[in-house]
């Protein structure tokens, strides 16, 4: 039950800010919630921080990051602040390449952040329209080439894509 609630937090999410369709402008949910997005110079492997502050909420992200990897790190702050994760400072590493403790997946906090981020970014509904439409358009895709497509529709990482269509089962990596 605990880890549909980021899912479901998403979707109203979306449902408030009327997105129909991707990229879903995640500067925009940011500054609708009242979270100023600050790009700064970090460390290579912090992705991001939120600050909750009584008079403002400040979202910092890795300016020297890939443009993907910045709108995943918004999402996934603006995931502890509307699931209301306890605590005034969150701060995100980034997980380059997943490790035994990672793929253990300790930490609730960041697995719900996590797949709060994944559902704002590519909504399921959004993703099956988009797999379903793209055979008429290209009826030889291959899997690399659909993620890649997707990826770029939404404006994520391959990666990210990938671990998106595994998630949902549309998807089995060879």
């Amino acid at each position: 039950m605990a880890n549909l609630i980021p899912v479901r937090e998403a979707q109203r999410l979306l449902k408030e800010s009327k997105i129909t369709q991707a990229p879903v402008d995640i500067e925009a949910i940011a500054k609708k919630l009242g979270a100023v997005v600050s790009y700064e110079v970090f460390k290579e492997d912090l992705s991001g921080v939120l600050v909750k502050e009584s008079s403002r909420t400040v979202i910092g992200v890795n300016s020297v990051h890939s443009k993907t990897r910045q709108r995943f790190t918004i999402a996934h702050e603006i995931g502890h602040l509307i699931l209301e994760h306890e605590g005034e400072v969150f701060v995100d590493q980034t997980v380059m390449k997943r490790d035994e403790r990672s793929s253990q997946a300790i930490d609730i906090q960041e697995i719900e952040a996590n797949k709060f981020a994944a559902e704002l970014l590519m909504p399921e509904s959004l993703i099956m329209a988009a797999v379903q439409n793209l055979p008429s358009k290209k009826p030889d895709i291959s899997s690399g080439q659909l993620i890649e497509e997707l990826a770029k529709a939404f404006q994520v990482s391959s990666q990210a894509m990938e671990y998106r269509l595994t998630n949902l089962g549309m998807f089995i990596p060879q």
